[in-house]
């Protein structure tokens, strides 16, 4: 017993497949099959009206959608554990990124050899091709005491420095102001300028230095001495926190402003020592002695000791106890020696 059916497409292994058959020939199809396209019957076995051709076409389709739509939206919530891993160069850099973020950001930016170009060489005479670009070291330093009552004083100290170091260079300056007043009379007026300049030498403990010293003091036989000095200079010990430093050379003073003016040849041996106790502590001795050529006899000595200490706040102030001490052999009619002390508050720019 067979079935019949006027259509024109057929289910081969789940694909439409198109067919020609003689006009009016019918479809047949295997006795008991229950193919979903087949025709409905009456209860006498006529065949009823066939499904329409277009709408189980339609059905089909968007069938097929929809189960293509759940498929994705299954894979968009999946666990991400079990979703299979991507392959190629992303795969990889995102699994290297969980590992090492560093090396990831390499493969996906990989550096060039291209280096930016240079800044352009200065001049001779311009302060950068003597020290190089590295930083200023600036600070201004001030103390300040005074009494107003049956006595009226005023001691005052300023100063500064100023301090740059580079793979060749070294430069060193500081500068003290003392003046002190008792009952509206002068008691003290001077200051002291020290400038050094050193060349250092690569992988070498030896330098070559320039120094100028000059003291002004209304209370000396003179108005001002001028010391220029050079020599050389040589790296006893350099740590972390510990430095110290000596130096020999030759050069002369003058004073000016005295009744009978001086000009003396003069050697240089110093010391310089420096220990950092901490970030934050700081403590510094220097000695200058300088011996007349002639007679080492007449000689003078110049002494500067400081402990520094950082402050919490303001990160840029640190509080310097400082100690600045001169003698000299020929004082002609004064003290030979001076002695100033100070508590300073350095402003550090």
């Amino acid at each position: 017993m067979t079935r019949l059916l006027p259509a024109t497409h057929s289910i081969n292994h789940g694909r439409l497949r198109k067919f020609k058959r003689p006009t009016g020939a019918p479809l047949c199809l295997p006795s008991g099959s229950s193919h979903w396209l087949a025709a409905p019957r009456s209860s006498r076995g006529q065949v009823l009206t066939p499904w329409p051709r277009p709408l189980s076409i339609w059905l089909l389709c968007w069938g097929a959608w929809l189960a293509n739509g759940c498929l994705l939206i299954a894979g968009a919530h999946a666990d991400p554990a079990v979703v299979p891993a991507a392959e190629g160069p992303a795969a990889a850099t995102a699994d290297l990124s969980a590992l090492d973020p560093e090396a990831a950001a390499l493969i996906r930016f990989p550096p060039t050899s291209a280096s930016p170009p240079s800044a352009p060489t200065p001049g001779w005479y311009h302060p950068r091709s003597w020290f190089g670009p590295a930083p200023w070291d600036i600070g201004f330093e001030l103390g300040l005491n005074g009494n107003e009552g049956i006595n009226e004083t005023l001691s005052m100290r300023v100063g500064g420095h100023v301090k740059r170091e580079t793979d060749r260079w070294k430069l060193d300056t500081t500068i003290a102001y003392n003046k002190n007043t008792a009952n509206n009379v002068e008691t003290q007026n001077n200051a002291l300028l020290d400038a050094r300049v050193d060349r250092i030498f690569a992988d070498s403990p030896w330098s070559l230095f320039f120094l100028n010293q000059d003291l002004y003091d209304e209370f000396q036989a003179f108005d001002l001495r001028v010391s220029l000095t050079g020599g050389v200079g040589y790296q006893i010990i350099d740590t972390k926190t510990v430095s110290l430093a000596g130096s020999f050379g030759a050069g002369a003073s003058h004073e000016f402003g005295a009744v009978d003016a001086k000009s003396a040849y003069e050697a240089l041996f110093g010391l310089d020592y420096e220990h950092e106790f901490s970030s934050m502590q700081r403590f510094s001795a220097k000695v200058d002695y300088f011996p007349e050529w002639e007679n080492f006899g007449f000689y003078r000595i110049v002494t500067d000791i400081g402990w520094e200490i950082d402050l919490d706040r303001p990160k840029n102030l640190s509080l310097k106890f400082s100690v600045i001490d001169r003698y000299d052999s020929t004082p002609n009619g004064v003290k030979p020696n001076e002695l100033n002390y100070a508590a300073l508050l350095i402003w550090g720019l």
